[in-house]
C-alpha cells in the first residue's frame, strides 16, 4: 500500500512467449509455461490496490488470474497500454526483419523520434496514447499502489515521460521478460525511479 501522497506504480513486462524470436508478437500470442511461472515468481507475496493490464493476451491472461487471487484488488483492462503497433513487422521473426529491412529497422535505434513502423504507428503517436493513459490512471488511483502488466515498449515510454529523457535514451533500457520496474508519483506531479528491471 502507498502513503496517501505517493502513488506507487509497478510496471511488469509479460513473460516469455510460446513463439520464440519474434520482433513483436501478435495480440493473441500466448505465454509459454516458463513465461507464466516467471510472472508468478515476480508477483509472489506482493499486494496492490489496483491491477491494470494491456488487452493483449500475453498480459491480460495472467493479470486476470492474479487479480482474482488478490481480492478486493481493482482490475482494469487498458487498450491504450498495448504494445506499439509495428504494422507488417508484427508476428515476424526479428532475424527475418533484419535480413529484409535492416535499414528501416536501424532507423528505430538511430532516430526514434522520426520513426514510423511499416504500416503501423509512429513513436510520437505511441507515446501520446501511453502518456494519456498513464495520466488518466494516476488521476483515477491517486495514492494507491498500482501494478501495470504490459510490454517493454510501453514501459520505456513511461520511463521516458517520468524521467524526462529522450526516446533514444529510453531505448537503452533492457526490459526483460517478467521484470518489474517501480516508480513513485508524488502529489506535485514529479516522479522518482525506485527500481529498474527487478525479477
Amino acid at each position: 500500500m502507498s502513503k496517501p501522497d505517493i502513488t506507487t506504480i509497478d510496471l511488469l513486462r509479460h513473460g516469455e512467449l510460446t513463439t520464440k524470436g519474434l520482433f513483436c508478437a501478435l495480440p493473441d500470442e500466448s505465454l509459454s509455461e516458463q513465461g507464466w511461472q516467471s510472472l508468478l515468481k515476480a508477483t509472489d507475496g506482493k499486494e496492490w490496490d489496483v491491477i491494470i493490464s494491456s488487452n493483449f493476451k500475453r498480459c491480460s491472461s495472467f493479470a486476470k488470474v492474479l487479480a482474482t487471487q488478490h481480492t478486493p484488488t481493482e482490475f482494469y483492462i487498458s487498450e491504450p497500454l498495448q504494445e506499439m503497433d509495428f504494422g507488417r513487422w508484427a508476428g515476424v521473426a526479428a532475424k527475418d526483419i533484419w535480413q529484409r529491412e535492416h535499414k528501416k529497422l536501424a532507423e528505430l535505434w538511430r532516430n526514434p523520434d522520426d520513426f514510423i513502423s511499416p504500416g503501423g504507428e509512429s513513436i510520437n503517436d505511441f507515446n501520446k496514447r501511453v502518456g494519456e493513459a498513464i495520466r488518466y490512471q494516476l488521476k483515477s488511483h491517486q495514492g494507491k499502489s498500482i501494478l501495470i502488466v504490459t510490454h517493454s515498449g510501453v514501459i520505456r515510454s513511461i520511463l521516458a515521460m517520468a524521467l524526462e529523457i529522450s526516446n533514444k535514451s529510453a531505448l537503452k533500457f533492457n526490459i526483460d521478460y517478467a521484470q518489474m520496474t517501480r516508480l513513485h508519483y508524488y502529489a506535485d506531479g514529479e516522479f522518482s525511479l525506485q527500481s529498474l528491471g527487478c525479477s
